[in-house]
């Protein structure tokens, strides 16, 4: 894949996904963090997507 073609492809994957935006390292890594912590103690049977919108909701 060239360059052009690469960066077509990498603008149409972040337009495709509610926030039109690729994700930072930090807003995949904070929800993993909260996780591992303490906080998530009372956290059961969840699934917490962190992918800017394009999963399916129920």
């Amino acid at each position: 894949m060239g360059g052009e073609e690469a960066r077509q492809t990498y603008e149409r994957v972040a337009d495709s996904v509610a926030m039109r935006r690729w994700g930072k390292p930090e807003e995949v890594a904070y929800p993993a963090l909260l996780l591992a912590s303490d906080a998530s103690s009372f956290m059961t049977g969840t699934t917490v997507f962190v992918d800017g919108g394009p999963s399916p909701r129920h």
